[in-house]
């Protein structure tokens, strides 16, 4: 029997949710300022960001000045609300839904997994539905989740998928005292410090739901390109080391799991991003030439130094309007990981007809790209 042709899913709806409790980068840097030397300060600052959503109400309190976290919101019930939402928007019956995907890097427990937390908080969704953990590939999980759907939606092209993106790290961000200097200010074995001041601006919380179908009106995605630990040592670019079996216990004395970061992540990165984007326009699907002509771009990267080199290195001027997403969810939302992505289809704003590009990579060390095909008659989320 021959196999299935895959199905380029199709996006019936996505629903954004972001947590209350939001906070600037200005409210932050005042909070940072007894601890954090100059050079760092403008580093922190110049990341791009104008402000970040927490779970927590106190998260500024719990960063710079050691209180107790208070959690406005559980992580699972985010996840549900953006189901929710997005469940309403697509006009299905619930009971359609044949698969369940639940995509973190910073679940709220580690058991039960979120996707099963989800359906818990959920009765309107059927008991039956297949369901997938797909956690841990940071930036990436975008990819993943189309690559999945199309397996899926080859083989039940009737049934719905439910993808549910949520991410809380502000809870992860270690409590700072003491002084910190830029990179370039402290010793090698120093720069984990200013890795974990870095944290603290860097990342915020988010959920965005979509759900995909084999057919219907709205974007289709075409076929992903996936690079992963290109040469082994990536893997070691950036780590979470501890609260697994290998080291079951937290070793920093700030009592939060440890976060590394290579120096080498942008340049690797970069590689990452071309390798994966040229193959997508190698790809028989795919009819652009070179990226200028994708009607729009979408890239999660950490800062806007990092947008900007992607796009000097794909001859994009940064201005262009394919690219303005990318920098405004940075802006607007900071670093949410796999929620990045999926909060860049969800932006508010009507997108011309047209073929465009999708690139992400993160940690793991992991990178995705693929079409998305947006209808003639254009599209608003």
């Amino acid at each position: 029997m021959p196999a299935p042709a895959e199905a380029d899913p199709v996006l019936l709806s996505v629903a954004a949710q972001l947590p209350q409790p939001v906070f600037t980068t200005g409210e932050l840097l005042d909070a940072a300022r007894p601890l954090f030397s100059d050079r760092l300060l403008d580093m922190v600052g110049g990341l791009g960001i104008g402000k970040r959503h927490s779970v927590l109400s106190n998260y500024p309190d719990v960063v710079f000045g050691g209180a107790e976290p208070k959690l406005e919101i559980a992580t699972a019930d985010l996840a549900a609300q953006s189901a929710r939402t997005a469940l309403a928007k697509s006009g299905i019956d619930p009971g359609e839904i044949g698969l369940v995907l639940g995509v973190t890097s910073s679940p709220g427990r580690l058991l039960p997994s979120l996707v099963c937390d989800v359906i818990a908080r959920m009765p309107e969704l059927p008991r039956d539905a297949a369901n997938l953990s797909i956690e841990y590939m940071g930036c990436s999980a975008m990819a993943k989740v189309v690559e999945t759907c199309r397996w899926y939606l080859a083989v039940n092209p009737r049934k719905r998928v439910l993808a549910v993106f949520t991410e809380a790290i502000t809870p992860l961000s270690p409590p700072l005292s003491g002084r910190y200097g830029h990179f370039s200010e402290v010793a090698p074995e120093q720069r984990q410090s200013t890795v974990d001041a870095l944290h603290s601006f860097l990342f915020a919380d988010a959920s965005v739901a979509m759900v995909f179908a084999a057919h219907g009106k709205g974007p289709s995605f075409g076929p992903v390109k996936n690079l992963t630990n290109d040469v082994p040592e990536d893997t070691e670019l950036g780590t979470v080391p501890d609260g697994g079996s290998d080291i079951p216990v937290v070793q920093a004395v700030h009592g939060r799991r440890l976060y590394t970061l290579s120096p080498d992540v942008t340049e690797r990165g970069s590689h990452y991003a071309k390798q994966t984007i040229g193959a997508v326009l190698d790809d028989p699907s795919c009819t652009l030439g070179d990226p200028t002509q994708a009607s729009v771009f979408f890239m999660h990267t950490g800062s806007t130094r990092i947008l900007d080199a992607l796009c000097e290195g794909f001859l994009i001027d940064r201005a262009s309007p394919a690219v303005a997403a990318s920098y405004n969810v940075l802006r607007d939302y900071a670093n949410t990981l796999g929620c990045s992505v999926p909060l860049m289809v969800a932006e508010p704003v009507r997108r011309a007809g047209g073929q465009g590009l999708v690139c992400a990579f993160g940690l793991s060390f992991s990178a995705g790209a693929f079409t998305v095909n947006i209808p003639a008659e254009g599209w608003t989320p």
